[in-house]
């Protein structure tokens, strides 16, 4: 019985092997994943996977040495720069022959000249030119593809370019015009600049320093220091470009460093103006990767930069070797490749190229191109993506529908949906699927056309109601009397009953302290509503996650400690007030503060983004007229002068740091003696289990 279920069993395996291929039953070397809004790691489908993997051998020549650079031009020839073997190699666009070896040159004279570690490569369709970044020669190769030298850029002779300098060009791009831009190896000013006749024009696209403390107090230091003391003190400079591409009118650049966080990725115009400047935008790993054999995090090192002719961008980081693809907005579409040894993973990845729904990644630590082809679910985002990019919005919507029965955790699909719906004029729906991608922006635009929307429609009944509003302020008098009236009879009516009560309770605290503990128990409600239940358009909630805390720390920790505070603080100033006077006085000075909690609170669910200034004019008036009556509150309970008053507050405050201080402190302890406490209890539990 046991021989006929294995004969099964295996003749099952063969029928479906012959059915799926053996690629498809290969688990991938890395498990596909995005970001959500908040920059946690969640599970997605794969937008590519790894097909092959190509060496020298495999297009039949010598196999690679450390290749820095590949280059995809427009006839689909691919152009590799293979460092470690002085050469440029041409290979069709299968990866199945080579078309072309480049290893020497001819000059203008005749003489023929060899390349040395060549590590860039750009080839113009426009001029039929090829530009190779000559770094073992120190000098920049514009040819033909026929092989012949047009023109040999070498170290400018300008006072804008450091003498002492070397020229170590490692990857180069023209534009258009015939410009040459030219990255340098041991330079931070940007890439250096040529004109098509080979002339230094300058640095082009340089990134920003990194505004640090460190910086700003060296830059506070040298407004005092004498010229001799600035002259030799060290310049804080940023770091330098690594890697650039270019799309029509637009230079991409990118930069591998371990401190510099501002123009990681950058979007040049002509200008060298930077377009995504203003876009708080962390490109690679979110989280950083832990590095066991250095004990720290690594930070992401973008190394190469790619942009696709749909627009995508494409960047390839070297700490983790995965391509992290970006749409026009910088918003995350996929994550591809890994460190890794098998089929889809890099040793040392050097540069990235695409086209046609493919990736090719080029290894310098195995010496291998790997080619990636989008997946099934790959294609159905990128089409969605692009053909919400050229306008076509509704057209987008049922992509988008479908990326989300595929995987109900990408996010961009939300977004998509939802500024589908919004150039739709369906702002419900847009408000809707703006939600569920916590899109905050596109929320804020549907709930402007939702509003209007339901103003136009409900007119009457708001004029309605400001009508009676008007009419209950005019004729408030009479209505107090009334309601003053109804109350005598209900507390004549309930009198007999609440007469022994009333007696007893009123020499209790409670009933002495019932307005200050009714006070404190709305500002907790009130922090609690404005954390939680503010307007989608101003931010958002983490809703899966609720700590009530923060809220009690922020309500009656704080007010414990200032009506603590106080009270030390008046029995060295000589203060009158009792801690029961202190405490009933700052509760009634907070009204102010909680009453805008709760307007701030619903305002924000009536107006947008444009109109928080409104919001801000309450939120400010109300602080600071609690900060008035708590002064008035310390000066007339403890019977100070102005003077001594400032002193007492600026003293209690100090009190409440220390206090919290110590709070911090203390819980510190009780967490570590408890996890002192489940040691013991598991390791006792443990021997026991054991014994």
């Amino acid at each position: 019985m046991k021989k006929a279920i294995i004969s099964v069993m295996m003749i099952w395996l063969i029928l479906a092997g012959a059915v799926c291929p053996v690629s498809a039953w290969a688990a991938e070397a890395y498990e596909s994943y995005s970001y959500d809004s908040r920059g946690n790691a969640v599970p997605s489908q794969a937008g590519y996977t790894a097909v092959k993997s190509v060496s020298g051998s495999d297009i039949g020549t010598e196999s690679f040495d450390s290749p820095s650079d590949i280059f995809l031009s427009g006839d689909g020839m691919f152009y590799i720069a293979d460092t470690g073997n002085d050469r440029v190699i041409v290979v069709d666009s299968n990866f199945e022959g080579v078309c072309g070896i480049y290893e020497s040159f001819i000059l203008s004279d005749g003489s023929k000249t060899n390349l040395s570690e060549p590590t860039g490569i750009f080839v113009s369709a426009e001029r039929d030119m090829m530009y190779i970044a000559d770094s073992g020669n120190s000098r920049v190769l514009v040819c033909s593809t026929d092989g012949q030298v047009k023109m040999e850029i070498t170290k400018p002779d300008s006072p804008v370019y450091d003498s002492n300098k070397t020229f170590i060009p490692r990857k180069v791009i023209a534009d258009k015009a015939g410009n040459i831009y030219v990255q340098l190896g041991n330079f931070t000013t940007g890439a250096a600049m040529f004109s098509p006749d080979g002339e230094f024009m300058g640095f082009y696209g340089a990134n920003r320093t990194e505004p640090t403390a460190e910086v700003v107090l060296k830059y506070i230091r040298n407004l005092f220091s004498s010229e001799e003391k600035r002259s030799q003190r060290t310049r804080t400079v940023p770091a330098g470009i690594t890697g650039f591409d270019i799309d029509g009118d637009f230079i991409f650049t990118c930069t591998s460093s371990s401190t510099q966080k501002l123009d990681t990725v950058k979007k040049l115009n002509a200008a060298g103006k930077n377009i995504f400047a203003n876009k708080e935008m962390i490109f690679g790993d979110l989280t950083p990767v832990y590095n066991a054999v250095r004990n720290e995090f690594l930070a992401p090192s973008i190394i190469d930069i790619d942009v696709s002719e749909e627009g995508f961008i494409n960047c390839l980081d070297l700490t983790t070797g995965r391509v992290f693809q970006y749409d026009e907005d910088c918003e995350l579409i996929f994550i591809a490749g890994t460190k890794a040894s098998q089929l889809g993973g890099f040793k040392e990845p050097a540069a990235v190229e695409s086209a046609e729904g493919k990736l090719y990644v080029l290894d310098s630590g195995k010496n291998t191109i790997t080619v990636f082809e989008e997946t099934e679910f790959g294609r159905t985002v990128h089409s969605a993506v692009t053909l919400y990019n050229d306008g076509y919005y509704e057209e987008a919507l049922e992509p988008w529908y479908e990326v989300l029965r595929r995987d109900g955790n990408y996010r961009r699909a939300y977004v998509g949906v939802a500024s589908a719906l919004l150039n739709k004029g369906d702002y419900s729906g847009a408000m809707k699927y703006a939600r569920l991608g916590y899109a905050t922006d596109i929320y804020n635009k549907a709930f402007e056309g939702w509003r209007e929307i339901f103003i136009r429609e409900h007119f009457v009944h708001i004029c309605v109601i400001i009508a009676l509003l008007v009419i209950a302020y005019i004729f408030r008098q009479r209505l107090l009397s009334a309601a003053g009236r109804i109350k005598v009879r209900i507390f004549r009516t309930v009198g007999r009953l609440r007469k022994k009560y009333v007696r007893r309770n009123s020499r209790t605290k409670i009933t002495k302290y019932k307005g200050t503990i009714l006070i404190l128990i709305m500002m907790f409600f009130g922090q609690i509503a404005e954390g939680r239940l503010y307007g989608f358009q101003f931010g958002y909630p983490d809703d899966r996650t609720f700590s009530i805390v923060p809220y009690i720390v922020r309500s009656f920790v704080i007010f414990a400690a200032w009506v603590i505070g106080s009270r030390a603080v008046s029995t060295f100033l000589d203060g009158s007030g009792t801690a029961g006077r202190i405490c009933v006085s700052s509760a009634r000075a907070l009204v102010p503060y909680i009453v805008q909690l709760f307007v701030c609170t619903g305002l924000s669910h009536i107006l947008i983004q444009d109109e928080v200034v409104f919001i801000q004019i309450i939120r400010i008036a109300g602080i600071a007229v609690t900060a008035v009556m708590l002064f008035i509150a310390v000066k007339n309970v403890h019977c100070y002068s102005v003077g001594r008053t400032a002193f007492s507050v600026v003293l209690t405050i100090a009190a409440m740091l220390i206090m919290l201080f110590l709070l911090v402190l203390f819980m510190s302890l009780i967490q570590q003696i408890w996890l002192f406490i489940c040691t013991i209890w598991t390791e006792i539990t443990y021997r026991i289990r054991m014994g």
